[in-house]
């Protein structure tokens, strides 16, 4: 196992500069390679899940020594939740670049951003310690910006700018956390030992760990978005590419979240108990005030983008609870989500290379020229709004059931947002989909084509799989998610 874990962080970062390298007369070539390329570190993943036990806590596989003087190393690790995470993001990457239209497709900037966002990503999910957490953190900031201000749409500089200020402010935060953790362990240990094993039993009093814990997860919350740290989120979906969107919703939103469950709540759990209703009342607001703003979109494309803030509200509200059910709800509706938002904005994608209009009023009755994609759109649809059976409804509904016992009213509150989402999405599918062919551009509009059939079947697959076999996506947390519950309820112990 030793090296194998740097290589989904040196295979895409390898892929990038490749791609990047090949000369301008080849563009013919730039698509194809980089699909064979994206599907090697797929394939590590399927050579993971057959021949490593990943069912157990985080643990070290890689070290690397960077500052020895003063015990700084850079460690990378996995366990089932990031293995769960990496997977999900090696697979968005292929299926992004399987669905690109003709310009991006004969772009080698294009693909190599999106291979260098994907070994970033990775290395957030693989981290295991604060310095490469951070770093990380940070590298994904470089592809997005290249991939939405230079292929973004007609306000992609303002976007990306919101996006870039957002992050970096929430970064700030983060690296201030970083240096404070440092500073404590030297006085402690006389090393940095920022690794998450020496983290775990460092001994800090509870003004620092309320301190660290607010320090990290504001910088992780602007990154979820909770509300009302979420307005660079729709801006940066619209004017993003359908590439950059997928990536957007379906891994980076988790990379806060991940960074909430993988260091404030372990490491700074009195922090966490102090401001866990706090959280908890914006990420109800969030799911509420999302929910009820998607309804009145008329862009297809922003009320996915609100419904985003919708659905990762949900996740912070099954953090937030502190419970063993509602921590596992959480972790298994990051993945769901990403799965739905994905496939929600390849299709949207779809759409507008046939009519290059995101307005919903431009179509209608879209199901009789477009029967195909009517009935996917659909059927995402209903995975999205937590259809029984379907992938979205068993995080939903682990996070309600285990948030109930510690937020009664406000686990109450968040149900309603259910029920918000079933009229934004079914109220948006019934006016593009049902209905007379109300505009002459409407009716000649082609169906999908077999390539982007490709595209969004995986995901289709594993909405149904998750929702009707979700132990299978549970096996994989249960430690991460012991390791977190017990942290929670050791500092309950002793506080009382």
């Amino acid at each position: 196992m030793i090296g194998l874990t740097y290589s989904f962080i040196l295979l895409p970062l390898v892929n990038s500069v490749f791609i990047f390298l090949i000369p301008k007369r080849r563009a013919e070539l730039f698509r194809p390679l980089t699909i064979f390329l994206s599907l090697i570190p797929l394939g590590l993943c399927l050579y993971v899940f057959l021949n490593q036990n990943l069912k157990t806590s985080f643990y070290v596989v890689d070290e690397f020594s960077w500052i020895s003087a003063y015990g700084i190393d850079l460690i990378i690790g996995l366990s089932g939740m990031s293995f769960l995470l990496v997977t999900l993001n090696c697979l968005l990457v292929l299926l992004s670049i399987l669905s690109l239209n003709e310009n991006h497709s004969f772009s080698k900037g294009f693909l190599s951003a999106l291979m260098l966002l994907q070994a970033s990503v990775n290395g957030v999910f693989l981290a295991g310690d604060l310095i490469s957490l951070f770093i990380f953190f940070e590298a994904l900031l470089i592809p997005m910006y290249f991939l939405m201000g230079i292929w973004g749409g007609e306000n992609k500089r303002y976007a990306t700018i919101k996006f870039i200020l957002y992050t970096v402010f929430g970064s700030i935060f983060i690296l201030a956390g970083t240096i404070y953790t440092g500073v404590l362990s030297y006085l402690s240990s006389g090393n940095f030992a920022l690794d998450f094993d020496s983290l775990s039993s460092l001994s800090i009093t509870s003004s620092q760990s309320k301190i660290l814990f607010l320090l990290f997860t504001f910088g992780f919350l602007i990154k979820v978005p909770i509300f009302p740290l979420h307005t660079w989120l729709p801006d940066a979906h619209v004017e993003a590419p359908t590439a950059g969107s997928i990536l957007l919703a379906g891994v980076l939103l988790k990379v806060g979240a991940y960074g909430i469950l993988r260091v404030s709540i372990p490491f700074f759990t009195e922090g966490f108990i102090e401001y866990q209703f706090l959280i908890a009342t914006l990420s109800v607001v969030g799911i509420i005030y999302g929910a009820v703003v998607a309804i009145v979109q008329i862009d297809i494309k922003k009320l996915i983008a609100y419904s985003s803030i919708s659905h990762m509200g949900f996740v912070m509200l099954g953090i937030s609870a502190g419970r063993y059910l509602s921590l596992e709800g959480a972790v298994i509706q990051m993945i769901n989500h990403g799965i739905t938002s994905g496939a929600l904005f390849m299709l949207v994608g779809f759409l507008y290379e046939r009519r290059h209009t995101r307005r919903i009023s431009d179509f209608g009755g879209l199901k009789k020229s477009m029967p195909i994609y009517a009935g996917i759109f659909l059927f995402t649809s209903f995975a999205s709004i937590g259809l029984p059976g379907l992938n979205g409804f068993v995080g939903e509904f682990m996070i309600l059931m285990g948030s109930f016992p510690t937020f009664n009213l406000l686990s109450s509150i968040a149900a309603f947002g259910v029920v918000l989402a079933a009229i934004y999405m079914l109220w948006a599918y019934q006016r593009m989909f049902n209905g007379e062919l109300t505009h002459e551009d409407n009716k000649n509009v082609l169906d999908l084509n077999s390539k982007e059939i490709v595209s969004v079947a995986p995901l289709l697959i594993l909405m149904l799989f998750i929702g009707l076999y979700p132990s299978f996506i549970e096996s994989y947390v249960v430690q991460d998610v012991s390791v977190i519950y017990e942290s929670i309820n050791n500092t309950i112990g002793l506080s009382k």
